[in-house]
């Protein structure tokens, strides 16, 4: 467990707090390009960091992500005219561009320089395989972008997709690199297969899967082993990417892939960004439509969300929530599924969400297979704390994006092997290669 102060340090995110400098060096997926189709298309609430922000496309068709109150007396700039090359409030007519430069001031004098003196905070945004990155830290010139497998490959290869999440960002990451839930949450009763019939019998027979973790120059990587064969143990293998992405193992012959970023909304709210991939080749129509229908753990269906609000992340609430139990069916927890929930990442929303919006880790009892939690969270304290005590430090990744080019495993792998040397070989990514998975 934590202490209460330490679990305010790694739940606090907002401007000014030790957990919030330390993500704030890495750049962040602040939006699907998607979500800003077009140029001088109406701006964009959106909210970073317990920040609030407005984004939007520029007559060039460059993305500016700005504070979302005008510096002259603070009307919201979200119902901004989209306009020649920027953003012009509609309250006085101040216009300003991607950059925060005021560039046109008609409400002054026109001899008047005044307009020189006036800046609006704004934030650089880079955009790369269908995401807008936005890059909220100190440095004068960013870093690169991270060299994540998925944000190498051309757009055919991947598809995006969003959902908030109403409880703090670690809470949700920690859910997320847990497999020892996966025998039981995400479980059924009947005949059904969860993901893989094979892996299904695997955790089934081997409830309490043998924890393996390891600091990498990327984050942390954690093994998870079951018993297979009579020769051979069932691993799988879970990236965590600083500061707060995932990739977890793929099922059968020439899967796709998948990775999660959980983006801080403010300290009780996350957006989750999910991606699948493929390595080699395009997404098939099959794969695309399974997806937007809604499948696995990170999709919802295009179809499962509310009605589109004003409010940041205002179009990405899912329809199954806390209000109607996430679904929660008690037929269907005698029947079919061990939760009673069907839909898969709802029975992860409805336990994570369920514990409050920020849980008081000082209350935990953890045992073995917490050991990824446990590790997860010392890292980012002990990284988080090394920064604030030093702030020439330079974080993992930071300054070297080729780090990240690590992808999710699983595989059968022969019970004397070397766990580590194994994972490095598995995990590594190998361009035209997409090995097989269990």
């Amino acid at each position: 467990m934590l202490s209460v102060q330490e679990n305010e340090l790694l739940t606090q995110t907002g401007p000014g707090t030790v957990m919030g400098n330390f993500m704030r060096q890495y750049w962040i997926p602040a939006l699907l390009s998607s979500e800003l189709p077009e140029p001088d298309g109406r701006p964009l609430r959106l909210r970073l960091f317990s920040e609030e922000l407005v984004a939007f496309r520029d007559t060039a068709g460059r993305v500016g992500v700005v504070a979302l109150t005008c510096p002259h007396r603070g009307a919201p700039l979200s119902f901004a005219r989209n306009e020649e090359g920027g953003l012009r409030c509609v309250y006085h007519g101040w216009k300003y561009d991607v950059a925060g430069a005021c560039v046109d001031m008609p409400s002054e004098p026109e001899e008047s320089s005044y307009r020189d003196k006036v800046r609006l905070l704004s934030y650089p945004c880079r955009e790369r395989a269908g995401i807008l990155w936005t890059y909220m830290g100190p440095r004068t010139e960013p870093p690169p972008l991270p060299n994540l497998e998925w944000n190498t490959l051309p757009d055919s290869h991947v598809m995006l997709t969003k959902r908030m999440q109403f409880c703090n960002w670690a809470q949700a990451i920690e859910g997320e690199i847990d497999q020892s839930h996966l025998s039981y949450l995400h479980s059924r009763i009947d005949q059904g297969t969860v993901m893989n019939r094979q892996v299904d019998r695997w955790r089934a027979a081997d409830k309490h899967p043998r924890f393996f973790v390891h600091d990498a120059d990327w984050g942390v990587m954690i093994g998870a082993r079951r018993v297979a064969e009579p020769d051979t143990h069932y691993w799988r293998f879970t990236q965590y990417l600083l500061p707060s992405t995932t990739m977890v193992g793929p099922y059968g012959p020439d899967p796709f892939r998948q990775s999660r970023a959980f983006v801080p909304m403010d300290d009780k709210t996350a957006m989750v960004v999910a991606v699948i991939y493929h390595p080699t080749r395009p997404l098939s129509d099959a794969e695309i439509e399974e997806h937007r229908k809604g499948s696995g753990a990170g999709f919802v269906g295009e179809g499962n969300f509310l009605p589109t609000i004003p409010e940041p992340g205002g179009a990405w609430r899912p329809k199954s929530n806390s209000a109607n139990e996430y679904g929660y069916d008690f037929e269907l927890q005698r029947t079919r599924y061990y939760s009673g929930i069907g839909e898969f990442w709802a029975q992860d929303a409805a336990m994570i969400e369920g514990m409050g919006p920020i849980y008081d880790r000082s209350r935990e009892h953890l045992g073995t297979s917490d050991s990824a939690v446990i590790r997860v969270r010392r890292r980012l304290l002990d990284l988080a704390r090394h920064l604030d005590d030093d702030a020439s430090f330079v974080p993992p990744g930071v300054l070297d994006p080729d780090v990240f080019q690590v992808r999710g495993a699983a595989a059968e792998i022969p019970r004397e092997a070397d766990w580590l040397e194994s994972a490095k070989r598995i995990t590594a990514v190998v361009p035209g290669l997409n090995p097989d998975a269990p």
